[in-house]
């Protein structure tokens, strides 16, 4: 299965010319292919950015990433410290 759209070496391209455009006043980005693209706020310029970055990660797999986080609670026992619980829970 070959991945459709932008190679890789073009993701990365776009990625280092959005990268040099974040800190330009203008919000304008040209890409190695020729386009040049003028972003209206830094916050689309940098959702651009995310999207290239995504995409990348992504590259050849054919599907968005999907993440889990782990979900824990600090201390010893389900009340952890500092909420003794019931009587001979915890550390008291």
């Amino acid at each position: 299965m070959t991945p459709q759209g932008p190679s890789l070496s073009d993701l990365q391209g776009y990625l280092a010319a959005i990268n040099k455009a974040v800190g330009d006043p203008a919000l304008s980005v040209r890409y190695p292919d020729g386009r040049a693209v003028t972003f209206r706020s830094m916050d689309e310029l940098l959702k651009a950015k995310a999207s290239v970055e995504d995409q990348i990660r992504n590259y050849g797999t054919g599907h968005a990433s999907k993440s889990t986080l782990a979900q824990h609670r600090r201390g010893d026992g389900p009340f952890g410290p500092g909420f003794p619980g019931p009587p001979g829970w915890g550390y008291w």
